[in-house]
């Protein structure tokens, strides 16, 4: 059932390298000039770099991880492409391009990638990652080369009661480097992704039906939802990318509860750092995310084989290289991730790296689900211990190549009672108060958000659809041998990927591209719960489209036959 592919290679492993910039290369800066990395793709920097206290100057020797994200070499181009392939009334209509195609066409160029590796190189990074569709280069080594190599200081900081790093000043390369660059990630660690769910120790269920009263097992979420009978994803394959390893026995415990199958052949687990890694290990708290992922999503979707990729860290710097394994090696058309990051904290360039990503991604066919968050309209408020209550929304959630998943608070239409703690379906639903969702800062509006109620405006809004998420009443699952009842966006959207895989299997199975422009052009039909009641702060769930719920839950029978 378990597989491990190591990725990343020689992570950290520079040994104590401290190699000089030759004469020569600092000639050649002084000759071509330099130009600061920070332009329309935004600054490498977390805005959280105000709120920290400098304690001085890093050590020279403490080495870091950095991973350089390339420009586009025909952004414009992907985007019209991206809408010719969603636009059913066009010849191209779902006719998407190999990992090969999409990296020929529209990935930075052989040359550019091997400009930015000589840069790295000569600065005294050891570069330690590169991809087949030249975004993203790696490089790891002494925080003295990493200063030389992009022009900044690193210091050591302090911020929300914890000591970090930051660089502080925008990144500054030759103008023949800078001009291939979209953004540096690692440059600090102020704003680590986090996990979106809420869990509580439970007893073991008493039966496969779950009759502790009042939570919700699979088969009451298949049901409560309307999973037309024999759907099961067959033939998918549904990617998990996350952070940390779960334990196989915990599933087997899981689906044995549950009456259901072994996962698929096909199915595992793939490291894309170092296995010595922390994000690529077992860890008896954080681990949890993990676990919930791969039962749910197997829940939901018990036929199609599940593929958790593993982030060595939750660095943004890893998560991007995570996302673009997941691109490059192409495992499957539905994707996955319960990890985010308040927009306000994150800089604007990783975000348009990740979003380069995930639209190259979606040229291939595949479709992008990330939980909305869990602390309503103020994002910000569960990233850090102390941290200031800001209006914000989640990324990636944020990226508009990525279906945001919201939550909301279900109503079984019977039962669900002591005595009788089976949901005997669909009764309505409410928006959870803690759905994360808003107005994006950051990403302009996609074209397939209209009509449907949607306010006027020009910015990205969050989310897209929602999926039941309040730990009251909750759901069954087991980890390190103990269960749990657990909510939160997280379980929505691992959830949300498998009764999609559902419908695909449903539809034919062919690669399904982004779903934005299909779900939104059936708001309002049969295919979606409208959720009007309720509110995540700064925001009313009303008819139509509201920026808590989104278009609402799915009816997958409906959905399944109308996509």
């Amino acid at each position: 059932m378990e597989r491990m592919v190591i990725g990343a290679g020689r992570r950290r492993e520079w040994r104590g390298m401290t190699r000089a910039t030759p004469l020569l290369a600092l000639l050649a800066c002084v000759l071509h000039g330099a130009s600061a990395v920070a332009g329309a793709h935004g600054s490498s920097l977390s805005p959280r770099i105000r709120d920290a206290v400098d304690l001085g100057r890093a050590a020279p020797a403490e080495g870091r991880h950095v991973v350089v994200g390339l420009a586009l070499r025909d952004r414009p181009g992907l985007d019209a492409f991206l809408a010719e392939v969603t636009n059913p009334l066009s010849p191209r209509y779902r006719d998407f391009l190999t990992p090969e195609e999409v990296a020929a066409a529209f990935a930075p160029s052989p040359e550019a990638e091997h400009t930015v590796v000589a840069h790295l190189e000569v600065s005294g990074l050891v570069v330690t990652e590169r991809f087949p569709n030249r975004m993203l280069v790696g490089a790891v080594g002494p925080s003295a080369a990493v200063e030389r190599a992009f022009g900044v200081e690193l210091h050591d900081v302090m911020l929300d009661g914890a000591h970090h790093f930051a660089a502080k000043s925008e990144p500054v390369l030759p103008a023949s480097v800078a001009a291939h660059v979209a953004g540096v990630l690692g440059l600090d660690d102020l704003a680590p992704v986090h996990s979106h769910v809420r869990a509580r120790p439970a007893a073991m269920p008493r039966a496969a039906v779950g009759r502790n009263c009042c939570h919700l097992g699979p088969a009451d979420v298949t049901g409560f939802y309307d999973v037309p009978a024999g759907a099961d994803g067959s033939g998918e394959t549904l990617v998990v990318a996350g952070v940390y390893r779960w334990r196989p026995r915990d599933l087997a415990a899981f689906d044995l509860q549950w009456g259901l199958p072994d996962l698929p052949p096909g199915s595992g687990q793939v490291c894309t750092g170092n296995a010595s890694e922390p994000g690529c290990r077992f860890n008896h708290k954080r681990s949890l995310e993990a676990a919930l992922d791969v039962e749910y999503a197997h829940a939901m979707a018990p036929g199609a084989r599940v593929v958790s990729y593993m982030a060595a860290s939750r660095s943004l710097a890893d998560l991007a290289v995570a996302y673009d394994h997941i691109v490059t090696d192409d495992p499957g058309t539905v994707v996955v991730t319960s990890w985010g990051a308040c927009e306000a904290d994150v800089a604007a360039a990783i975000q348009q790296v990740d979003d380069g990503i995930f639209a190259s991604g979606s040229a291939m066919g595949q479709a992008w689900f990330a939980a909305s968050g869990d602390n309503g309209s103020l994002d910000c408020r569960g990233d850090h211990s102390g941290h200031r209550e800001l209006v914000s929304v989640d990324h990636p959630a944020n990226s508009p190549h990525v279906v945001g998943v919201g939550g909301t608070t279900p109503a079984c239409a019977g039962a669900f009672v002591p005595g009788d703690a089976a949901c005997a379906g669909y009764g309505g639903e409410t928006a959870w108060q803690d759905s994360g969702g808003g107005v994006s800062q950051l990403f302009g509006r996609p074209a397939f958000q209209a009509g449907c109620g949607l306010p006027e405006g020009t910015e990205r809004l969050v989310p897209d659809v929602a999926l039941e998420a309040n730990p009251e009443p909750g759901n069954y699952m087991v980890t390190n041998g103990h269960w749990f009842i657990v909510g939160g966006t997280s379980a929505a959207v691992a959830m949300w990927g498998g009764l999609f895989a559902d419908v695909i299997e449903r539809t034919g199975g062919a690669a399904p591209g982004p779903p934005g422009p299909r779900l939104y052009a059936l708001c309002g039909t049969e295919a979606f719960h409208d959720v009007t009641m309720g509110s995540n702060g700064a925001y009313q769930a009303g008819p139509g489209y509201d920026a808590v719920t989104g278009l609402g839950s799915p009816d997958v029978a409906a959905l399944a036959a109308s996509y």
